[in-house]
């Protein structure tokens, strides 16, 4: 782990990140859509999402592509990242993966900005 970072548990994660996995473990692509600002950007799987208008067409597309579970393995603060990782389980090719979603959010607790990367923990 990076040596500047700070770990948190999953209670210290800001309510967007928790928000976020709730959301799309519940299927619920408005909840995950009310999540980003209007000029957010998500990069997921080699594409860079820009904008509402895209992020909505990215979150109608992939939200019910597969069912997982997920596991909690940790998370970290840098700089202006949050970090969360976990384990998923599910439909999907290869069947288990470990993520780090890192989430930047703006002063109102929307995310500005999400990457998917390997996991931390």
């Amino acid at each position: 782990m990076d040596i500047m970072s700070k770990t948190l548990q999953m209670q210290e994660l800001p309510t967007a990140a928790r928000g976020f996995v709730d959301a799309w473990q519940a299927h619920d692509a408005g909840g995950v859509k009310a999540l980003f600002t209007e000029d957010a950007v998500v990069s997921d799987e080699g594409r860079t999402h820009r904008g509402r208008a895209e992020i909505d067409t990215w979150v109608d597309e992939t939200i019910d592509l597969f069912t997982t579970t997920v596991t909690f393995l940790g998370a970290r603060e840098v700089d202006d990242m949050v970090g969360a990782s976990y384990r998923l389980q599910g439909d999907f090719p290869g069947g288990v993966v470990a993520l780090e979603y890192q989430f930047w959010t703006d002063d109102s607790g929307r995310i500005t900005k999400l990457d998917f990367a390997d996991t931390a923990f």
